[in-house]
């Protein structure tokens, strides 16, 4: 199967992700949306910029994690380009339907003199930390509003556990991966023995490059305690920006949480993190929306919920979307030289 193919199949199947999502979006919200466009209308544009700002905030701590990892690294960058790379995420989460970010964000690296493999490495190091942090705060808030939880989403219980399953598997293994020799080359002997057909040789060569720089470019930082301590709580400020956002949207479009406290409605924002994540859907486009609008639905109701899935997303995916575009514009020219690495 050809590489154009290859992207025309992804595309239709993204599509057909997008349309299965506005048919559950229109069943859900067909009776309510002339009180969820009223709703909106009552939004403060005040506490709405302020959303923005929190929104924006999340992409800025990421760049001061990337400034600090390739200050450690020997290689650093000045911090305005450190944000380039962390709005690089989201452009090409939503150009290249998640698929280009990493090679984009390597390439950026790459150009600024960092070799290809310790690029890698210093863009995964965020994300075993955001992964992290994801599971570790949505465990909290569970073990502090179990009653909460109980009471108002006993149907989805299940999901939840799932994803705080898989998010341990990941965050296990990338851990394993950076910091333990003999799990490095158990991962190894495995792509030996399961891609072990002369077809696979390229496709194997590149795995183990990429998993040899991965544990070159990290183990110091994995085996470092105030690393970690340092790297979490930046995560855990990065987290809540977001995870707040959708209870100042409650105020913001006129209404108030009804006898919720803010730490259960921030614990309704952690679980649908949490959640998303098994769900395979590139980059959540679509299945948050559902997934945001069956949660907050469930103790906002409906109306509330459709219309703080709406501040929500502008604030933290369209309006930075936006941005990107423009930092893309001012730092395109880094990119011009070389090639997306394969």
């Amino acid at each position: 199967m050809s590489n154009k193919t290859k992207k025309i199949i992804k595309i239709i199947v993204y599509e057909a992700v997008i349309l299965l999502t506005a048919l559950i979006l229109y069943n859900l919200f067909k009776d309510s949306y002339k009180d969820i466009a009223y709703q909106l209308s009552k939004t403060s544009i005040k506490i709405f910029i302020g959303m923005v700002a929190l929104g924006n905030m999340y992409y800025v701590i990421d760049a001061i994690m990337y400034y600090y990892l390739l200050k450690r690294d020997g290689t650093p960058l000045n911090l305005l380009r450190c944000i380039a790379i962390s709005y690089m995420s989201i452009f090409f989460n939503v150009t290249t339907f998640g698929a280009g970010i990493k090679p984009g964000q390597v390439l950026y690296l790459h150009n600024k003199g960092i070799s290809i493999g310790r690029g890698f490495a210093i863009t995964t190091m965020p994300y075993v930390f955001h992964k992290t942090i994801i599971v570790a705060y949505a465990v909290v808030m569970l073990l502090f509003n179990n009653s909460f939880v109980l009471r108002n989403f006993s149907s989805t219980f299940g999901y939840i556990y799932l994803g705080v399953g898989l998010n341990i598997v990941i965050i296990t293994s990338l851990i394993l991966i950076c910091a333990t020799e003999w799990f490095h080359k158990f991962l190894v002997k495995l792509l030996d023995f399961i891609l072990r057909k002369e077809r696979f040789v390229p496709f194997k060569d590149k795995i183990k490059n990429q998993l040899g720089a991965l544990r070159e470019g990290t183990k110091n930082i994995i085996k470092n305690p105030s690393a970690w301590i340092k790297f979490s709580a930046t995560n855990i400020i990065k987290m809540s920006c977001w995870y707040v956002i959708p209870v100042i949207a409650i105020y913001a479009s006129g209404g108030d949480l009804g006898g919720v406290t803010v730490a259960q409605a921030i614990t309704v924002t952690a679980l649908m993190q949490l959640i998303m994540g098994v769900i395979p859907t590139s980059g959540g486009v679509g299945s948050l929306e559902v997934v945001f609008s069956l949660l907050f639905a469930a103790v906002f109701g409906k109306i509330m919920a459709g219309s703080c899935v709406v501040l929500y997303r502008a604030s933290t995916y369209y309006i930075p979307f936006l941005i990107s575009v423009i930092v893309m514009l001012l730092t395109g020219r880094d990119m011009k030289d070389g090639a997306v690495p394969k």
